[in-house]
Order: structure tokens, then sequence, then C-alpha cells
């Protein structure tokens, strides 16, 4: 909802609300995450350029602060996410069986390989290798995306024929508990005011 209104406005004080309220409840990991929107900013700073030389500032201006305000505010509310509540969070909004196993099946994918990445770094550290703009990096590196994509092949199938082995039939079944807290109210009624805003605006 909150990106959908941003992206098709014009920025303006209003929008900054609820992302400030998340800042309020993320305050003790601001830092880690204005540390990783400074990183994603090379790439919006780039886009905002573009567009100077082929519209105007303004509307590079615009760009820049629509585009920073919604990755900042999907980062102050999946940050603390492991992939799989927001899995839960589509199975508990009732979405089609098949989207949220193929959700789930995906985000399983992701976890099981950033634990293989981790192990990779760690082994690297404990061989002292230490990046460097030659043919031995480069070979490196192509040996572990090598490595990454059979274990991602390997994994894909472990995985689907361990589920046909169990009876899958498109549902995955998790544990979800459906709790809304006065933080959560909040967060929603600061929308639908938002909502209503710009509709009547």
């Amino acid at each position: 909802m909150f990106s959908l209104i941003v992206s098709f406005s014009r920025v303006e004080l209003l929008f900054f609300v609820p992302a400030v309220f998340l800042i309020f409840l993320n305050y003790k990991i601001f830092l880690k995450i204005v540390r990783k929107l400074l990183l994603l900013n090379f790439f919006i700073v780039v886009l905002s350029i573009f567009l100077y030389f082929e519209t105007n500032i303004y509307e590079a201006i615009n760009l820049f602060l629509k585009v920073n305000l919604i990755i900042l505010f999907n980062l102050l509310l999946f940050f603390s996410s492991n992939g799989f509540d927001i899995v839960k969070g589509f199975k508990i909004l009732r979405f089609p069986k098949k989207f949220v196993s193929t959700l789930y099946f995906t985000v399983r994918l992701i976890f099981e390989l950033n634990i293989e990445l981790k192990n990779i770094k760690n082994s690297l550290k404990a061989r002292n290798f230490k990046p460097k703009i030659d043919i031995f990096t480069y070979k490196t590196y192509g040996n572990i995306f090598g490595v990454l994509f059979i274990k991602t092949v390997s994994k894909t199938n472990s995985l689907k024929e361990s589920f046909l082995l169990r009876g899958f039939k498109d549902e995955i079944f998790l544990n979800c508990e459906a709790s809304l807290k006065v933080t959560d109210l909040l967060l929603l009624s600061l929308f639908i005011v938002l909502f209503f805003i710009k509709v009547s605006s």
C-alpha cells in the first residue's frame, strides 16, 4: 500500500510519517538499516543523474526521494525478518496455495544457500584469501558461483523428491497464529489515513 501510494504521487512530508513511526520502533538497529540504504544508494544516485539529464532536476530529486523512502520503509519493516514469517503472512491473508508453497520453497532455498555462502566465506578467511585484481581471484569467484549453482540444483531436486515422497499436493502446512499488536494497528491506521488523504486530494 505504502509503496504504491508513494510511487504514483509527488513526495510530501505526510509520506514520512509511517517511516518515522517505524524508525521509532527499530531505533536499536537503525544504524544497520542506514548502512544498507547507503549501499543501495549507489544505484539510486546513478538513476537520478540519468533522469536529471533526460528531464530536469526537480524530477530527479523527486525520484531520488521516492525510491529512498520506499526502500527505507521496506528495510524498516522487513530488516529483522527471516523470510518465513512473510510466507506465514501470505498464508494468513489467504493467498493461493500454490503461491504460498512456491514462496516457501524459494525462501527455504535462499536460506540454505545463504548458509552455504557463509561457510565458503569462512573457509576463504581461514585460508587467508585476499581478493585482488588477478586471474586467481577471478577463478576463485568463478568456482564459488559454480559450486553454488550445483548446490542449488542439487538442493532443489532433493527438496522436490522429499516432498513428493511425503505426498505433497500444492499446499504447504505452516503453524500460523494470526495476532495483531498495538503497533500493527497503529501502522495500519496510518496507512488508511494516508490513503484517504491522497484519494480526497
